[in-house]
């Protein structure tokens, strides 16, 4: 196995100097359409049929199969396209190297991840390797903002496998927490400051939610939490209530951000939040809240001991010469959408720094022995387990 490291590191800086900030982040953002283009025209190049599949104006999804002969379990490798936007960047899109490392927007998340993918089907290829199991290569949408490009693969593909290629330092995640957003509105009584007899103030009000929130807060990180990705949390990161001086609000309202943890479901997160509410009104009748859900991401967890976990863990020890870590992400990924429609999945990416940050860089030679390692795991070039 010759993973053509030329064509790995020129394919990674012709990504990086595509503008693909996806537009719901940060006005100009150039959305996946041209990477995305770029993603289709060199899988057509190594000889594999390419689909593209538009989601919206500008978004879109890439995908490939190559087939196998029946005989082995599917495996998809995934990568986003988008990235996070780029203000106080000073050259987002230079794909400059120094040092090993290559630097620019999405270098390490996670367009070293769509070279390393891209170097091994080239040399799949190149060496006319026969699969046991269809390879799928999939690029989606939108993975920064709400995943419309992941939902809408998995309404069109399974696999049983796959690998979620997020940076991992090449080591092995098994674990990501979730998050959910939601909207509480106090309602108060619009009234002039100096009539306190008839006003009702829906930003004091909040502060009493406010205060049992901040309680909630610390208690769950006391005693909620997990082995690989730590503590569940709570944080207010958005708080608007009134519109002027000398007259009483009639209305506030906060957006409730909860992180969560493997084994933490939709509906035991909120009935917390309900619970807090409802011990308030039973304090203070005046008190009137309304809530409803902007947003929900569940956590994500895989078996360490499923094969793909094994297999994954092998391949990096062969290519590496060392045995990776087993780690949890404290964000969110699309693995969690993979694992809902019922693709054991994985993830594991390359080594780098700057993720979400002003300069942000992949490690060159990670992103090749990831190729390397996509490479044994699609074909089964991997050790056999000795038996017991």
């Amino acid at each position: 196995m010759m993973i053509d490291k030329n064509f790995t590191i020129e394919t990674l800086q012709k990504l990086v100097r595509i503008n693909s900030v996806n537009p719901a982040l940060e006005g100009g953002g150039g959305g996946e359409s041209d990477v995305g283009v770029f993603i289709y025209e060199q899988l057509w190049s190594l000889g594999i049929e390419a689909e593209i599949d538009e989601l919206a104006p500008g978004r879109l999804n890439v995908t490939g199969t190559i087939k196998g002969d029946g005989t082995g379990r599917s495996l998809m490798l995934n990568a986003h396209m988008d990235t996070v936007g780029i203000k106080g960047m000073a050259d987002p899109f230079s794909g400059r190297i120094t040092d090993g490392k290559l630097f620019g927007r999405g270098s390490y998340d996670m367009k070293g991840s769509i070279a390393a993918i891209l170097g091994a089907v080239k040399t799949i290829q190149t060496e006319k390797q026969k699969l046991k199991g269809d390879l799928v290569i999939s690029f989606v949408a939108d993975e920064e903002y709400e995943s419309i490009g992941a939902k809408a693969l998995v309404q069109k593909i399974k696999t049983d496998t796959a690998i979620v290629a997020e940076p991992t330092s090449l080591q092995v995640c098994t674990a990501h927490r979730g998050f959910g957003i939601w909207e509480i509105t106090t309602k108060g009584k619009t009234a002039h400051g100096g009539n306190h007899q008839v006003g009702v103030d829906a930003n004091m009000h909040m502060g009493l939610l406010l205060t049992e929130l901040y309680q909630m807060s610390g208690k769950l990180q006391s005693y909620r939490n997990h082995p690989l990705c730590g503590e569940a949390s709570l944080h207010v990161p958005l708080i608007h209530g009134g519109h002027s001086l000398f007259i009483y609000s009639n209305e506030c309202t906060i957006k409730v951000e909860r992180r969560t943890i493997p084994g933490e479901s939709e509906k035991n997160v909120e009935d917390e939040i309900l619970e807090i509410i409802k011990n308030i009104q039973g304090k203070y009748p005046e008190f009137q809240a309304g809530i409803k859900q902007v947003m929900w991401r569940s956590p994500y967890e895989i078996d360490r001991s499923k094969k793909i976990v094994k297999d994954v863990s092998k391949a990096i020890h062969e290519i590496t010469g060392r045995h990776p870590l087993i780690i949890g992400h404290t964000w969110w990924e699309d693995s969690a959408i993979f694992g809902e429609a019922g693709i054991e999945t994985v993830i594991l990416g390359p080594k780098g720094g700057g993720i979400h940050e002003e300069v942000e860089w992949v490690d060159l030679d990670s992103v090749v022995q990831l190729a390397g390692v996509f490479y044994k795991l699609a074909t089964g070039e991997i050790t056999p387990q000795s038996p017991g």
